[in-house]
Protein backbone atom coordinates (compact mmCIF):
# COMPACT_ATOMS: atom_id res chain seq x y z
CA UNK A 1 0.00 0.00 0.00
CA UNK A 2 1.20 3.51 -0.18
CA UNK A 3 1.00 5.99 2.66
CA UNK A 4 -2.50 7.63 2.06
CA UNK A 5 -2.84 11.41 2.34
CA UNK A 6 -6.16 12.19 4.20
CA UNK A 7 -8.49 14.44 1.65
CA UNK A 8 -11.35 14.44 4.24
CA UNK A 9 -11.84 14.06 8.37
CA UNK A 10 -14.97 12.16 7.37
CA UNK A 11 -12.47 9.47 5.94
CA UNK A 12 -10.37 9.38 9.26
CA UNK A 13 -12.24 7.16 11.50
CA UNK A 14 -12.56 4.18 9.09
CA UNK A 15 -9.10 4.19 8.44
CA UNK A 16 -8.07 4.17 11.82
CA UNK A 17 -10.80 1.50 13.13
CA UNK A 18 -9.31 -0.88 10.37
CA UNK A 19 -6.52 -2.55 11.76
CA UNK A 20 -3.21 -1.01 12.98
CA UNK A 21 -2.80 2.84 11.67
CA UNK A 22 0.05 4.95 11.72
CA UNK A 23 -1.51 8.99 11.79
CA UNK A 24 1.28 11.58 10.48
CA UNK A 25 -0.10 14.91 11.30
CA UNK A 26 2.15 17.38 9.49
CA UNK A 27 2.35 20.36 6.97
CA UNK A 28 3.75 20.03 3.85
CA UNK A 29 5.64 24.00 4.75
CA UNK A 30 7.38 22.15 7.85
CA UNK A 31 10.96 20.60 7.21
CA UNK A 32 11.14 18.27 10.00
CA UNK A 33 7.35 17.01 8.41
CA UNK A 34 9.16 16.47 5.15
CA UNK A 35 11.79 14.93 6.70
CA UNK A 36 9.44 12.56 9.02
CA UNK A 37 7.14 11.86 5.76
CA UNK A 38 10.25 10.56 3.89
CA UNK A 39 10.89 7.83 6.86
CA UNK A 40 7.15 7.09 6.67
CA UNK A 41 7.91 6.34 2.92
CA UNK A 42 10.23 3.67 4.02
CA UNK A 43 8.29 2.45 6.86
CA UNK A 44 5.14 2.05 3.80
CA UNK A 45 8.10 -0.08 1.90
CA UNK A 46 8.44 -2.60 5.04
CA UNK A 47 5.47 -3.10 5.73
CA UNK A 48 3.31 -2.81 3.24
CA UNK A 49 -0.85 -3.94 4.03
CA UNK A 50 0.22 -5.17 7.93
CA UNK A 51 -0.59 -1.36 8.66
CA UNK A 52 -1.94 1.57 7.47
CA UNK A 53 -0.40 4.93 7.18
CA UNK A 54 -2.19 8.18 6.23
CA UNK A 55 -0.67 12.19 6.40
CA UNK A 56 -2.65 14.59 7.73
CA UNK A 57 -2.56 17.89 6.80
CA UNK A 58 -3.12 19.72 10.05
CA UNK A 59 -3.60 23.27 7.41
CA UNK A 60 -6.49 21.60 5.74
CA UNK A 61 -7.87 18.67 8.29
CA UNK A 62 -7.75 21.24 11.34
CA UNK A 63 -11.45 19.69 13.44
CA UNK A 64 -8.92 16.67 13.10
CA UNK A 65 -5.97 18.59 14.76
CA UNK A 66 -8.16 19.72 17.37
CA UNK A 67 -9.93 16.44 18.36
CA UNK A 68 -6.63 14.69 18.73
CA UNK A 69 -5.01 17.82 20.79
CA UNK A 70 -2.43 18.21 17.97
CA UNK A 71 0.15 21.17 19.10
CA UNK A 72 3.22 20.23 17.70
CA UNK A 73 3.97 18.86 13.99
CA UNK A 74 4.77 15.92 13.16
CA UNK A 75 3.00 14.18 15.65
CA UNK A 76 2.38 10.40 14.61
CA UNK A 77 -0.34 8.70 16.44
CA UNK A 78 -0.20 5.36 16.41
CA UNK A 79 -3.75 3.45 16.39
CA UNK A 80 -4.81 -0.33 16.94
CA UNK A 81 -8.32 -0.58 15.71
CA UNK A 82 -9.23 2.59 16.48
CA UNK A 83 -7.89 3.06 19.95
CA UNK A 84 -4.94 5.13 20.97
CA UNK A 85 -1.97 3.17 21.30
CA UNK A 86 0.94 5.68 20.81
CA UNK A 87 1.49 9.19 20.09
CA UNK A 88 5.08 10.58 19.13
CA UNK A 89 6.06 14.55 18.84
CA UNK A 90 8.91 15.38 16.71
CA UNK A 91 10.66 14.04 14.16
CA UNK A 92 11.28 9.67 14.80
CA UNK A 93 14.10 7.44 13.20
CA UNK A 94 13.03 4.52 11.23
CA UNK A 95 13.87 1.91 14.20
CA UNK A 96 11.99 3.77 16.96
CA UNK A 97 8.76 3.74 14.79
CA UNK A 98 9.15 0.16 13.86
CA UNK A 99 9.83 -0.90 17.63
CA UNK A 100 6.42 0.80 18.08
CA UNK A 101 4.65 -0.64 15.33
CA UNK A 102 6.12 -4.17 15.80
CA UNK A 103 4.61 -4.21 19.50
CA UNK A 104 1.14 -3.18 17.78
CA UNK A 105 1.37 -6.29 15.21
CA UNK A 106 2.61 -8.82 18.11
CA UNK A 107 -0.65 -7.84 20.06
CA UNK A 108 -3.07 -8.23 16.71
Amino acid sequence: MTTETLKTESGFDPIIKSGICLACFNAPWSAPCRTQISILDRLDRRYGNRIKLVNVNIDHLEQLRTRFGVHNIPTMILFNRGTECQRLVGVYPEADLCTAINEELEKA
